[in-house]
């Protein structure tokens, strides 16, 4: 049987699994969005907060089940295209772009804004997936020159999100990219990993020292007590919200924390508010859930029936463990402060469209591969 028709053959099943897992962390998410929002809700009243969130939600279960139904494959073919556009887009927000917190990171076409960034990571998932899954572009072990190409789109990405402040879209943008090349086979002398790794390193080090405020971050998070009436505000309040949660919270919509103590409670900080109102176990609940979710994609990737398949759910799969990884280190202190949000739980039209068009992805490569559904 050829791939082709197995691949007609397996189309019409659906996991369920996977399935049931996003739309427990979509319903959680809300639940909690809807909770932590309330400081919004009291300024602008809580039929304007709803019908936002309520609008954000619709939207990205559309967008779900739009690209559940689109088959994968197609992406391939329009790889070149999205990349460059792209690009191209993430390089317009910073000359037209408009500012907020401090970064300019947004884009307004007519009464519609969105952040680019967020739907560049699955542009760019879908770009290394098709150029690794092609026999004349896999190579990455002495085609120099494939390399290099792979390196110089991640850059430009890089600096397009250099260019707005948001040091946390480059970090996951190049990660996801080195990532997406190790195991696609990258091998480089060990000179050039050096070379490579310490330039990195005098880069972001440069970032760091040039701004005051990235410079305030790490040294918050080293001490944040001994600047918990300034720089380190948000982490002491942060970590205030999660002490104070004990074992079984608060109880849901009774958080103290969020009311004009905990900056970006329903965006940044929200997984510090499902710890005061839920407690320890509410934040394992959450955790778990993200566990289970991952393992399912990686599951899906190594079950599928052809390469495009297996690197593309690979990297929207990572896309998911970054971004958690990221936001509960930085609620916890355990990294500094930066704009990562919570996917399924952080407010944001961008942020829930995006994640659900590569979840409504990974839905249709599980629909094609050979993984047990029940």
């Amino acid at each position: 049987m050829t791939d082709k028709a197995e691949r007609k053959e397996s189309s019409g099943q659906v996991d369920f699994v996977l399935i049931i897992l996003i739309l427990s962390l979509l319903l959680f998410g809300f639940i909690m969005l809807f909770s932590a929002s309330a400081p919004e809700a009291a300024r602008n009243g809580i039929l304007s907060t709803v019908l936002k969130q309520g609008l954000f939600l619709v939207g990205g279960i559309a967008t779900f089940v739009v690209a559940a139904n689109f088959d994968h494959h197609r992406y391939k073919l329009l790889q070149r295209p999205m990349i460059f556009i792209a690009i191209a887009v993430m390089y317009i927000v910073p000359v037209w772009g408009f500012a907020s917190h401090g970064a300019t990171r947004q884009i307004s076409v007519g009464s519609i804004s969105f952040q680019p960034s967020e739907f560049a990571k699955i542009v760019l998932v879908l770009f290394f997936a098709g150029r690794f899954s092609n026999k004349k572009t896999q190579n990455l072990t002495t085609d120099y020159k494939n390399i290099g190409i792979c390196f110089g789109v991640m850059l430009a990405f890089c600096a397009a999100c250099f260019l707005q402040s948001h040091m946390s879209a480059a970090i996951v943008l190049a990660l996801i990219s080195i990532l997406m090349m190790l195991i696609a086979g990258l091998s480089l002398p060990w000179k050039w990993t050096l070379t490579g790794g310490g330039a990195i390193a005098a880069i972001g080090a440069y970032f760091v020292l040039t701004e005051e405020y990235r410079l305030n971050r790490f040294l918050a998070l080293f001490d944040p007590f001994a600047y918990k009436q300034g720089i380190g505000w948000q982490i002491v309040q942060s970590l205030y919200a999660v002490g104070s949660g004990g074992l079984f919270g608060l109880g849901l919509g009774q958080s103290r924390q969020k009311f004009n103590y905990l900056p970006e409670a329903q965006n940044d900080y929200i997984f510090a508010v499902v710890c005061e109102e839920l407690g320890f176990i509410g934040g394992l609940a959450v955790l778990i859930l993200f566990v289970l979710l991952v393992w399912r994609g990686i599951c899906v990737a190594l079950n599928a029936r052809d390469k495009f398949g297996m690197y593309t759910a690979f990297g929207i799969t990572s896309i998911i463990a970054m971004q958690v990884l990221i936001n509960i280190g930085v609620v916890l202190s355990i990294l500094p402060s930066t704009g990562m949000q919570l996917p399924f739980f952080s407010s944001g039209g961008s942020s829930m469209i995006a994640t659900m068009w590569g979840m409504g992805i990974l839905v249709n490569i599980s629909k094609n591969s050979k993984i047990k559904k029940i």
